[in-house]
């Protein structure tokens, strides 16, 4: 059985086994993947494989969701002053492979300049990658959790694209953490609601399109999702037909949403297939592996990549710690 704290466990966990079994790829396309490497399956017979890197180190996709974190744990709650200070100490973790426009807005904020001019006009998925504690946090209250993830949001990146992916992903954990069973009509249907606002133009409309690139070749369909909302004059990486995530927020969220719905009950399967996606490996891996481990738990996780992963335990007791700061029944709020 699937035990409600597992799946805090497993959301965060999930976090940085993807990120870190994504770590190595970055860049590299899934044409260049399959063609060196094969199917990342075939590297990991027995443990975790670092496949050039430390085993198990992730990168700051991790790390800023370890910030979210203990600030929820530490002010009961967000407190957009209190994140502003732990994403300012993160400065001297020191960061590991930060995205230009999360670290320079946060660089800013360390020298006194406020939220509002400090963040970067980026769509990025810097937001994304690290608001799952969210979603946790305020499963319960879902407009709680919209303001809370908007506002996660604005403090590095102010883009339409950045703010509206960051309400998807911790919607996802929330709505995933609170389910037994999947209906993914209903599923979707949520997270387009969370996002239907004018503000965020197409967003929930290409949240329903999932269903179709779900009958789809999984390949065709990740090379049209990994481009997804690219305009020019960005390159759109759909292009190339060689398999590319986008690291423009709405790409990577996409793509991560299609790999869990690919296979909603086996983590192991849904991480590998984000990963092997090529593009922004890192971040896909760590969206795709919070959203899987908050639906089946830290026991779905093989054992030998959590016990690689660096830090495991702190994380998997950050988990914990959330899962006792909610106070209340949460077998009563279940699905």
């Amino acid at each position: 059985m699937v035990t409600l704290r597992s799946k805090f466990e497993g959301t965060l966990v999930g976090t940085g086994i993807g990120d870190a079994l994504g770590r190595p790829f970055e860049g590299w396309s899934r044409l260049q993947i399959e063609s060196e490497v094969g199917r990342i399956s075939d590297l990991l017979p027995d443990s975790f494989s670092g496949y050039g890197y430390q085993a198990g180190q992730y990168t700051d996709d991790t790390q800023l969701t370890i910030a979210v974190a203990e600030s929820l744990i530490r002010k009961n709650g967000f407190d957009q002053n209190d994140l502003i200070d732990r994403f300012i100490e993160w400065l001297s973790e020191p960061p590991i492979g930060p995205g230009y426009g999360c670290i320079v807005a946060i660089q800013k904020l360390k020298r006194g300049e406020s939220w509002e001019t400090a963040a970067s006009d980026s769509g990025g998925n810097g937001t994304a990658m690290r608001v799952a504690p969210i979603g946790l946090f305020y499963h319960n209250d879902i407009p709680k959790l919209i303001e809370a993830a908007r506002m996660s949001s604005l403090i590095t990146h102010n883009h339409w694209a950045a703010t509206a992916s960051a309400i998807v992903v911790a919607r996802s954990v929330a709505y995933l953490f609170r389910c037994k069973t999947l209906d993914i009509n209903d599923f979707l249907n949520e997270l387009a609601i969370a996002v239907d606002k004018p503000e965020y133009i197409d967003f929930s409309e290409k949240i329903l399109q999932l269903k179709e690139f779900l009958k789809m070749d999984p390949k065709e369909a990740l090379i049209e999702l990994g481009g997804m909302g690219v305009e020019p004059p960005w390159p759109n990486p759909a292009e190339s037909r060689e398999g590319f995530i986008s690291g423009y927020a709405m790409s990577t969220t996409l793509s991560s949403l299609y790999c869990f719905l690919l296979s909603p009950t086996d983590f192991r399967k849904c991480v590998i297939e984000s990963v092997m996606s090529g593009g922004d490996t890192d971040s896909c891996g760590a969206i795709t592996g919070a959203i899987s481990g908050s639906y089946n738990g830290i026991g779905s996780i093989p054992a030998n990549w959590i016990k690689k992963l660096v830090k495991n335990e702190y994380i998997r007791q950050l988990g914990s710690k959330l899962f006792d700061l909610v106070g209340e029944d949460l077998n009563k709020h279940q699905k």
